[in-house]
């Protein structure tokens, strides 16, 4: 795509590809906070999940040991929110790369990677109850989110497809 580019179009590339890597990493460091936090619920709760976290706790003898993860309702709302991020951060992370190559819009780009980036914050938020909002904001949330990555994926697959059949 650069090789044909003029001077506007590959500042506007670049601008694509900062705003990509900024969100992005705030994506991850938000991830990455979700796996500090879920540390510090289970031992402020005192909830393992293995044996060998025993080491780690305070108080021996009040540890609720729960070999499937959860045994807190904190420690379940955390673990929830992290494999939601699983689900919609990391195919957002892998496939706007791809999106950038084949996306001709200015204002898709500016709008629909910061836009997912803040609306998967606000869904983190509102599902881990750090903010009391209705639980229709926790839906509506997904469900944009979900309809991004639709997007996404659905011009990568049309574009790619023109280019293999062009070839």
């Amino acid at each position: 795509m650069l090789a044909n580019a003029t001077g506007n179009e590959t500042k506007s590339y670049e601008l694509w590809w900062s705003i990509y890597a900024w969100w992005s990493c705030v994506l991850v460091l938000k991830m990455m906070l979700l796996t500090w936090f879920t540390g510090q619920i289970r031992v402020r709760e005192q909830v393992i999940h293995s044996e060998e976290d025993r080491m780690w706790m305070k108080e021996k003898s009040s540890i609720i040991l729960c070999p499937t993860g959860d045994g807190h309702p904190d420690v379940s709302r955390i673990r929830s929110a992290h494999r939601k991020d699983l689900e919609t951060v990391l195919p957002f992370i892998i496939f706007t790369p791809l999106w950038l190559n084949v996306e001709t819009c200015n204002s898709m780009v500016k709008i629909l990677i910061p836009g997912f980036a803040l609306i998967s914050i606000l869904y983190t938020l509102v599902h881990m109850q750090l903010l009391q909002m209705s639980p229709l904001w926790k839906h509506y949330s997904s469900m944009i989110l979900y309809c991004i990555l639709i997007y996404i994926c659905t011009i990568i697959a049309v574009r790619y497809t023109a280019i293999i059949v062009h070839i």
